[in-house]
């Protein structure tokens, strides 16, 4: 009877032992697992946001080129631009007429992009107040076309169309 007694330790030993080791593989494949999700997850966020950046940037240096490029074509000069808008631009304004400013929504707040330019620019229709011109058309993602025109001698006029 001892001996019976001596199996049956054995076995149930045995069958906890294995449970033991089933529960430490599963724990160890949590631990590489979740830290990994996790690591991919907000590297996966960054990369958005540096791609918004990198967007903001090129839309804003183009803007600000084109204007250049027809103020010195001369008054009447006007040209069309094709642009791609990203999302979480919250909003664009031209202030004192030399800035642009892109007011982009990061994962730490609002964050501005400003692009100086040598030519003073304006926006279209009756936006402007005192020294800022909003221009909220292009706060909305997608594609838009915008038409860079020279309206005088000293002034460049930027108008969604």
């Amino acid at each position: 009877m001892e001996g019976s007694l001596q199996a049956k330790i054995m076995k149930r030993g045995k069958r906890s032992q294995a449970s033991l080791e089933y529960l430490l593989v599963v724990a160890l494949t949590f631990a590489i697992i979740v830290p990994t999700t996790y690591l991919f997850y907000s590297y996966s966020r960054e990369s958005s946001q540096e791609i918004t950046d990198a967007q903001v940037t090129r839309l804003g240096k183009s803007i600000v080129d084109t204007a250049e490029t027809v103020f010195y074509s001369g008054e009447g000069s006007k040209t069309t631009l094709d642009i791609s808008i990203p999302d979480k631009i919250g909003s664009v304004a031209i202030i004192d007429g030399r800035e642009i400013v892109f007011n982009v929504t990061t994962n730490f707040g609002i964050s501005e992009i400003v692009f100086f330019s040598p030519v003073n620019m304006s926006a279209a229709g009756s936006s402007c107040n005192a020294n800022i011109c909003s221009i909220p058309e292009l706060a909305s993602s997608g594609l838009k076309k915008l038409k860079i025109e020279v309206i005088s001698k000293d002034t460049v006029k930027l108008e969604i169309i």
